[in-house]
C-alpha cells in the first residue's frame, strides 16, 4: 500500500484537544475562532462547597448567588462557574440576553453550574439561570471588558509577545498597558482594535492588566494575566527557568486532560540510565543528581500513545500530552452530548440614491452587457486566516440562509436565467439573511457584475457592517450594510529571498493571500459563490464561498503577484490592516515541500510590499527518501540555503495507517534526533516495521526561546514563517 500525501495530513492531524493549536496546513490541528478557549480562561476557580450566607444555597429553591469570574472579554469563551441553588438536568443560562451553547453548559452538581460565557456587548450583563420553567436573575452578574489579553500566561522572565484586542477604544500612539504595574515593551498599535508587546518580568501568580490613555484616563481588568515559573500547566512544554540539578516531568492525557500515570520518562537515551521510570498517580516524576547536566533530553512514551520528545533543553519542568493512537474498540459509536446551535444576521444592504424610503440603484456598478447581472454576495469575518480550512466559515445558506443580492426583485425563480436567485427588496434596501457560528464579528458585502453563463465575477464596491454580536441560536436583525467602498486599489507583493528548491519534489507553484484584519471581529477574505443548478434552484457547491478573489497563483515570481479591488483603509475600514501570507508549494494539492512567509500590519494600497525571510526547505539526509532507518537510528536533515535559521523544528513520524507515532520539539540549529529503542520497556512498543512517513516543519517565531517552548507555540497564527516537507522511509 503506498504512502500518500493525504495519509501524512492525516498523521499530523491527529489532534492535542483545546490547548494544542492549529495551522494553516491541515497537516496540523484547526485553530479555533479568536483566541483560544485556553488562552481566554480565567484562572482555575476552587469547586468546594460554596457558602453564600442567607443565598439560599444547599436548598432546593431555585437561587443565583454569583458568577465567578465575574468578568470577561466581549467576545465571549470565559470559562466560568454558576452558583445557586436548585439546578437539575436541563439547565439553561443566558448572559447578557445571549444564551450559552448547550454544549458549553455543564451541571456539576445542584448549586453549580460551569458555562463558557458567549459574546456580549461591553458592560454589566444580567446573568439568568432557568430549570423546568423557574428563572432565577443575578443583575450585572457578569460585565464584558472592552479588551482583553492573548495569551493569558507567560513565564515570569518576561519577554513573551501577546496581543491586545479592543473594541470601541481605538487603540492609538501613547498608550500603555500594564502588566501589575509594570508598563509592556515594545508597544506596537496595529490598529484601533489590536496592539502587540513583550510582556515585563513578573512574579508567579495572577497580576492586573491596565490600559492607560493620554488623556490620563485608564481601563484595568482584575486578574487577566497569569505568570508561571513552570511549564504552563494549559499549554504544556518548558520552563520552570534554567535547569539546576532537579527536572520534574509530568505527563497528560491528551484526550481526557488526565494525569498520564504509569507512563515511562527517561533522560536521554541511554536505557541504562538510572534516570527513568513512570510516573506515578498524578502523571508525574522527577529526577534529581548533580550529575544531570543541561541540555537534556525527555522522551515519554505509553502504551497506546504516541511518543513525545523534547530535546536539547535547559528548563527545570516539563509538561508533555500525549495523544492516544490505538483504534477504538469495536461496537457503535458513545452517545453523543448536546449540540451547539448557529445564529442568522439578517439586514438590508443600502446603496445611496435619490429614494429617502426605498431601495436605490447600484449606481456606483456599471450597466450590465448581456449575458452579465449585478449581483452582491454577503458573508462575515472569518475567525482567523482563510488559509485553515477550520477557519473557514460556516455554510452561510444552511437553514434558509440567503448570501445571494440581486438588484431586481422577483417572487419565484427565472427559468430562463440559470443560477438567478429569488432577491427581495426591504424598506431601504435589498434583503439578506445568513447563517453564522455565534461570535463577534463584521458582516460585509462584495458587489459587482457576474456573467450568468462563465460565473466570472467582477468586483466593484463593498461594504461593511462593524461590531456585529451573534449569541447561540440568535436572530440578529436590522445589520444594515452601507454600499460605499470603492474597490479601486490595489496590492503588489513581490517575492525575494526564496531559498534554493529541493532536489526532489520541488516547490513549482506561488501561493498568495490577502486578507483584511479586522481585530477581534475577524478577516475580511473576498469570496464569492459558484452556484450550481439544482432540482429546487440554486444551489451552492461545497461550502457556499468557492470563488476567491483574494488569492493570486501563479508558477512563476519573478513579477509582483498583483491583488486588484482592494479597499483603502479610511472611513469604516480605518483601523484595518492587512495580512498577507505567501506560499512557494507543491503540486495541484499545494503541498509539501513547501514554505511560507506572513507579513501583517500593512496599510497601504496602491503600492508594492515586499515578502522575504523565507525559510530552507527540509531536505532527508539519513536516511533518504525511500531508505531506511540506520542502525544509530538517528534522523538526519538538511535545509535549502536561505538567509534565515528557523527557531525550532517539530518531527512528526507517523504509521502506514496515518496515525502519529512520535512526536518531538527540537531546537532550530539542531538537524538530527535518536529515536531511543524503548521496546526493551513493558507494554512499550518500538517503532513499527514497514512503510512510515517522516515530516519536518522548520518554524520561525519571533522572540521565540526555545527553553520555554509550548504546545501553543504550534499555533500557526503566531509563526511569521515555517516551511515543511515529508518523506517516505522504512523500518
Amino acid at each position: 500500500m503506498p504512502l500518500s500525501f493525504s495519509m501524512l495530513r492525516s498523521a499530523a492531524l491527529l489532534a492535542l484537544t483545546a490547548f494544542a493549536l492549529a495551522c494553516s496546513d491541515p497537516t496540523f490541528l484547526p485553530e479555533p475562532p479568536g483566541p483560544s478557549e485556553a488562552d481566554m480562561a480565567a484562572p482555575e476557580v476552587d469547586l468546594g462547597a460554596p457558602a453564600f450566607p442567607d443565598s439560599g444555597v444547599n436548598t432546593e429553591r431555585l437561587t443565583l448567588a454569583s458568577m465567578a469570574p465575574d468578568h470577561g472579554p466581549f467576545s465571549g469563551g470565559t470559562v466560568a462557574l454558576v452558583r445557586g441553588s436548585g439546578f437539575a438536568e436541563g439547565v439553561e443560562v443566558t448572559v447578557g440576553g445571549r444564551a450559552v451553547q448547550p454544549a458549553d453548559t455543564e451541571l456539576v452538581d445542584g448549586n453549580t453550574v460551569a458555562v463558557v460565557v458567549p459574546p456580549g456587548d461591553v458592560g454589566p450583563a444580567d446573568v439568568v439561570v432557568t430549570v423546568d420553567g423557574q428563572e432565577a436573575v443575578l443583575p450585572g452578574g457578569f460585565f464584558y471588558d472592552s479588551f482583553f489579553v492573548t495569551p493569558t500566561r507567560a513565564a515570569t522572565g518576561g519577554g513573551a509577545l501577546v496581543e491586545i484586542i479592543g473594541t470601541g477604544l481605538a487603540f492609538a500612539e501613547g498608550d500603555v498597558v500594564l502588566f501589575g504595574g509594570v508598563p509592556c515593551s515594545d508597544l506596537e498599535v496595529v490598529s484601533e482594535g489590536l496592539m502587540r508587546c513583550a510582556v515585563p518580568p513578573g512574579t508567579p501568580g495572577v497580576v492586573d492588566v491596565t490600559l492607560l490613555r493620554p488623556d490620563g484616563t485608564s481601563i484595568e481588568l482584575e486578574n487577566a494575566f497569569t505568570y508561571i515559573d513552570t511549564s504552563d500547566p494549559r499549554n504544556g512544554g518548558l520552563g520552570g527557568g534554567d535547569f539546576e540539578g532537579t527536572i520534574n516531568i509530568s505527563v497528560i492525557d491528551a484526550g481526557s486532560g488526565a494525569p498520564g500515570d504509569e507512563a515511562f520518562v527517561i533522560l536521554g537515551e541511554d536505557l541504562a540510565t538510572p534516570f527513568q521510570g513512570l510516573t506515578g498517580p498524578t502523571g508525574q516524576i522527577s529526577f534529581s543528581s548533580p550529575d544531570i547536566v543541561a541540555p537534556v533530553t525527555v522522551h515519554a512514551a505509553k502504551e497506546c500513545y504516541a511518543k513525545t520528545s523534547f530535546v536539547s533543553f535547559d528548563a527545570r519542568d516539563v509538561t508533555i500530552f500525549l495523544i492516544f493512537n490505538c483504534p477504538p474498540p469495536p461496537g457503535p459509536p458513545p452517545p453523543g452530548g448536546p449540540g451547539r446551535n448557529g445564529s442568522f444576521v439578517s439586514g438590508q444592504l443600502v446603496w445611496d440614491g435619490p429614494n429617502e424610503f426605498g431601495p436605490n440603484p447600484w449606481d456606483n456598478i456599471p450597466e450590465p452587457r448581456d449575458g452579465w447581472t449585478r449581483r452582491a454576495f454577503v458573508t462575515a469575518t472569518e475567525p482567523c486566516s482563510g488559509t485553515a480550512n477550520n477557519c473557514l466559515n460556516v455554510d452561510p445558506t444552511i437553514g434558509g440562509g440567503d448570501v445571494t443580492v440581486c438588484e431586481t426583485p422577483r417572487d419565484g425563480p427565472n427559468p430562463a436565467v440559470p443560477f438567478d436567485p429569488v432577491c427581495e427588496t426591504g424598506d431601504a434596501g435589498y434583503e439578506y439573511r445568513i447563517f453564522v457560528a455565534p461570535r463577534a464579528m463584521a458582516v460585509y458585502a462584495i458587489a459587482g457584475l457576474q456573467n450568468m453563463e462563465t460565473l466570472e465575477f467582477i468586483p466593484y464596491v463593498m461594504g461593511v457592517a462593524r461590531n456585529v454580536l451573534a449569541g447561540p441560536g440568535e436572530e440578529v436583525t436590522d445589520v444594515n450594510v452601507q454600499m460605499d467602498i470603492p474597490l479601486d486599489h490595489f496590492i503588489d507583493v513581490r517575492l525575494d529571498g526564496l531559498p534554493e528548491p529541493v532536489d526532489a519534489g520541488r516547490p513549482d507553484r506561488f501561493v498568495t493571500l490577502t486578507e483584511l484584519d479586522l481585530g477581534g471581529e475577524g478577516l475580511i477574505v473576498k469570496r464569492f459563490p459558484i452556484l450550481t443548478p439544482g432540482a429546487f434552484g440554486p444551489v451552492p457547491l461545497n461550502v457556499a464561498f468557492a470563488g476567491d478573489l483574494d488569492i493570486v497563483r501563479s508558477r512563476r515570481a519573478e513579477r509582483p503577484f498583483r491583488f486588484l479591488a482592494t479597499p483603502a483603509l479610511l472611513g469604516n475600514l480605518a483601523d484595518g490592516r492587512f495580512r498577507i501570507q505567501s506560499t512557494w508549494a507543491t503540486g495541484a494539492g499545494e503541498g509539501f515541500p513547501e514554505t511560507n512567509v506572513v507579513r501583517t500590519g500593512v496599510r497601504a494600497v496602491d503600492t508594492e510590499v515586499v515578502v522575504d525571510d523565507f525559510l530552507g526547505i527540509p531536505e532527508a539526509d539519513t536516511p533518504p527518501v525511500g531508505g531506511t532507518i540506520p542502525d544509530d537510528r538517528i534522523l538526519r536533515w538538511t535545509l535549502t540555503d536561505a538567509d534565515v535559521e528557523p527557531e525550532f523544528h517539530l518531527i512528526i513520524l507517523a504509521d502506514r495507517t496515518g496515525n502519529e507515532l512520535w512526536r518531538m520539539f527540537v531546537p532550530g540549529a539542531q538537524r538530527e534526533v535518536l529515536l531511543p529503542d524503548l521496546a526493551a520497556i513493558p507494554d512499550i512498543d518500538d517503532v513499527p516495521e514497514g512503510g512510515l512517513l517522516w515530516a519536518v516543519f522548520a518554524i520561525s517565531i519571533p522572540g521565540f526561546d526555545f527553553d520555554t517552548v509550548s504546545y501553543g507555540d504550534l499555533a500557526q497564527r503566531r509563526w511569521e514563517a515555517w516551511s515543511v516537507n515529508q518523506f517516505v522511509i522504512n523500518r
